[in-house]
């Protein structure tokens, strides 16, 4: 199909009209501005290649709704497997090192780099996180805990996530594994994150 036609003008009005809207559904349940992007890009372009037929279609924002939740969820249970692999070649990497003291060095250089990522929360913002990342608490919850607006909430782990992207941006690391080694230490009583 040549990008002139009229039905591809329609579902770029389509884009247009509902890719913010879509980004922010999306963010609800990804919690990261870029994914929900890529998740929200990823359903346009499905839907422009086999969905062409729901262009002008009434029901067209429905299924894109749907589509992105599906997207979602699909990543989340992706990273919750990746993460799980992560974590335990983080742990096989400690657990199989020959030498104990090599063992002692690598885990206090994992320890010392998450309390440094963590340190750079301010407190409020670091005692939500850890609310939500550490004791897995919804944003509700936590709103309800701290007496605060679930906006708030949502702005504040925003924020920390925002710092925690540039700290493993600056590091070298994917934001993913900093968050498996915060788990890591955490399930095993390592860390040191008191707010």
């Amino acid at each position: 199909m040549h990008i002139q036609e009229p039905l591809y003008s329609d579902f770029q009005k389509l884009f247009r009209l509902h890719y913010k809207t879509l980004c922010m559904h999306a963010y609800k349940y990804l919690a990261d501005a870029d994914e929900s992007q890529d998740a929200v890009q990823e359903v346009f372009v499905k839907f422009w290649e086999i969905k062409q037929d729901m262009v002008n279609d009434k029901n067209a924002l429905y299924y894109l709704i749907t589509a992105v939740r599906n997207n979602c969820i699909s990543r989340l249970r992706k990273k919750v497997h990746t993460v799980s692999m992560e974590d335990e070649m983080v742990y096989n990497k400690i657990t199989d090192t020959p030498l104990e003291a090599e063992e002692d060095k690598e885990s206090t250089d994992i320890q010392t780099l998450v309390d440094e990522a963590l340190a750079l929360l301010p407190p409020k913002c670091g005692a939500i996180f850890r609310m939500s990342r550490i004791d897995k608490l919804t944003y509700q919850q936590i709103a309800n805990e701290l007496g605060i607006s679930i906006k708030t909430v949502e702005n504040q782990m925003g924020k920390a996530i925002s710092i925690m992207r540039e700290f493993a941006r600056t590091h070298y690391i994917p934001l993913s594994v900093l968050f498996s080694l915060i788990y890591f230490l955490e399930h095993r009583g390592m860390l040191n994150f008191y707010v």
